[in-house]
């Protein structure tokens, strides 16, 4: 009896419950559970489970292979060979019928998988376990396992050829693990007996490093889950290169990515979701923990400790530990590159800034780039707030995609603390980071493209203990349109009306002070950093408290939301936050012009700040 599936998988995107939008988990029988309790069956939820199932169960090999490696455990190396000589006699029987038939139409297709995608991360994981075990007896004299490897390299190659000459589209991410599991097979077969690995698979890999990745160090999409999953495609694929031999552009290049990564992480080592991806996967977590493995061995500091304590606090009991026996992966010590100094920073070619303060309790992100392909969203100029263990406004990232509210709500305007006009979300757009200040942690980005006939301008300064925020909107045409700017919290959310302002609390102490006289917080609640917010405008405006959605990893939770609503031709929206619990403001002071904002804050201590930002 084999130890493995013997159905091809579908799209993974599928295993998504259609009534809470969440991804499903355990299977009973035939079906496949929701977190809230509903039981699903059926072959589409089947092919996408047969999906997960396939990737869980290469990963089960490489682990079972690398601990033999470690531990020389007899039933590890025999758990370890009995999973590739499986998955060689299903894929041998699988590729004799053609492509995928569960592949949808848009789909780059694969054999063992709907996807060629999926298909090569599998082939990674595969290939990782073969090269592991090395030439052991079981292993060089299967047959079947010669011809799945010789069939699994025919498989990349020719859905690389589609990908890059048919579709014109070698950027894509889909090639960095095309090319990455062809460089694996590889070496897999190699490690049997082939022929040695041709230069040209590491030369591929190079050659779409230097076209998929930004000059700031940003994959092209600029989406931070598809940052992730290029890097590690990169580093899985360059296993065994000696690293004194890599060119100094590539070794750069890969430096500003692991960058990328320590710049934009919360105070906690969250790494915030910006555009698509998993707000809060396994798989995701277990990803990053890969990079910071293999980043430690290609350089001997990558500034991720706080982003690996993070994940492996969360995966918890979920962390099998593959990330700690891959040992070895390249060919000497580690290159002695600093890490990025952690700090406010602007990404001026993928359009984010980090606003970060001196003593790391806020970072403030403010999007302001190109769209991003069809990974972006409509997010123009939304500022998402991470306080540490606490995302106060993040950004919301999505659902599986098999779910219409990765479209019909979360790559939407309406998801996303920014604006919109006229109820309309804003369309494909850049904005312009007009001014930047890395010193006073303050920038200003314009877009007048996201919404037709309308200029878009947002100023955001953070100083220690605080944060000033300031929203001008100006419709072309003169006449009065209905401006909302949306305040989008993922914590307990209130706000109070305080004549001509509102006073708003984010986490600790928002229920109580969003509850009737006399009520009291919930237990715990104040193990959350506080966030307090002020807020005015320029003109008559209501800021509307309701219930809607949170972040993705959960769409079905109610959480409560602000829309900030104006019908003028113009709007100016003033924020200023607080974080500091160990300071008191006195009072704070804003006049708001047709042509300037002033802010002056008085500190219980005497201090007194001014913010002077021009319209």
């Amino acid at each position: 009896m084999s130890s493995v599936p013997q159905q091809p998988g579908g799209w993974w995107h599928d295993y998504v419950c259609p009534t809470h939008g969440v991804e499903l988990g355990a299977r009973e029988g035939n079906e496949f559970l929701c977190s809230y309790g509903c039981r699903l069956t059926g072959d589409k939820v089947e092919a996408a489970w047969l999906a997960l199932e396939h990737q869980a169960l290469a990963r089960a090999a490489r682990v079972a292979a690398r601990r033999y490696a470690l531990h020389g455990d007899v039933a590890d190396r025999e758990r370890a060979v009995e999973l590739v000589l499986d998955y060689a006699a299903l894929y041998d029987q699988i590729s004799a019928g053609g492509w995928s038939e569960r592949s949808e139409s848009w789909m780059l297709r694969g054999k063992l998988l709907a996807q060629a995608l999926s298909e090569a991360q599998w082939a990674v994981g595969f290939a990782d376990a073969i090269i592991t075990l090395g030439p052991i007896p079981e292993l060089q004299e299967s047959g079947t396992l010669n011809r799945t490897l010789e069939g699994l390299a025919d498989t990349l190659a020719e859905s690389r050829r589609i990908l890059v000459e048919d579709r014109n589209d070698q950027r894509s991410n889909y090639t960095a693990w095309l090319d990455a599991a062809a460089r694996l097979i590889a070496l897999a077969r190699e490690s049997l007996g082939g022929e040695p690995v041709a230069a040209h698979f590491e030369t591929a890999i190079v050659d779409h490093l230097q076209l998929a990745v930004r000059s700031d160090g940003w994959e092209w999409e600029a989406s931070t889950y598809y940052h992730v999953f290029v890097l590690r495609a990169y580093l899985l694929g360059l296993r065994g290169v000696d690293l004194a031999e890599l060119p100094d552009e590539v070794v750069d290049t890969l430096r500003r990515m692991i960058d990328v990564l320590v710049s934009i992480a919360a105070p906690d080592g969250f790494l915030p979701a910006l555009h698509d991806g998993p707000y809060d996967r396994v798989a995701m977590h277990r990803e990053v923990l890969e990079i910071c493995a293999l980043g430690a061995q290609f350089f001997s500091d990558t500034g991720l400790a706080t982003v690996q304590s993070w994940v492996v606090e969360r995966l918890g009991a979920d962390h099998d530990g593959l990330e700690w026996m891959l040992d070895g992966w390249f060919v000497g010590a580690p290159l002695d590159r600093a890490p990025v100094v952690v700090g406010s920073r602007a990404f001026e070619d993928a359009g984010y800034v980090v606003l970060r303060d001196s003593r790391n309790r806020m970072v403030g992100i403010l999007d302001a780039g190109p769209h991003g392909g069809a990974h972006g969203h409509f997010d123009k100029l939304a500022l998402y707030l991470y306080g540490n263990g606490v995302r106060w406004q993040p950004a919301p990232a999505v659902p599986p995609y098999g779910h219409a509210l990765r479209h019909s709500y979360y790559a939407r305007t309406m998801a996303h603390p920014t604006v919109r006009v006229d109820g309309a979300d804003q369309v494909e757009a850049t904005a312009e980071i007009t001014a930047w200040d890395a010193a006073s942690s303050r920038v200003t980005a314009v877009t007048t493209t996201a919404i037709e006939g309308v200029r878009l301008s947002r100023t955001v300064q953070l100083a220690d203990g605080l944060l000033a925020d300031v929203v001008h909107v100006m419709c072309d045409d003169g006449e009065p349109h209905t401006i909302a700017l949306g305040l989008r919290p993922a914590v307990d959310f209130s706000v109070r009306v305080d004549g001509n302002s509102w006073h708003s609390t984010w986490g600790a102490g928002a229920r109580a002070a969003g509850s009737p006289a006399g009520a009291h917080a919930k237990t715990g609640e104040q193990a959350q950093p506080a966030l307090n917010g002020w807020h005015w405008a320029s003109s008559e405006t209501t800021l509307d408290l309701h219930a809607g959605r949170g972040p993705s990893d959960d769409p079905s939770r109610l959480q409560g939301i602000g829309d900030w609503v104006t019908t003028a031709p113009a709007a100016t929206f003033v924020s200023v936050y607080s974080f500091d619990p160990d300071a008191t403001i006195d009072s704070i002071e804003t006049h708001i012009s047709d042509t300037a904002v002033v802010i002056e804050i008085a500190a219980a201590d005497h201090d007194t700040s001014r913010i002077e930002v021009a319209l």
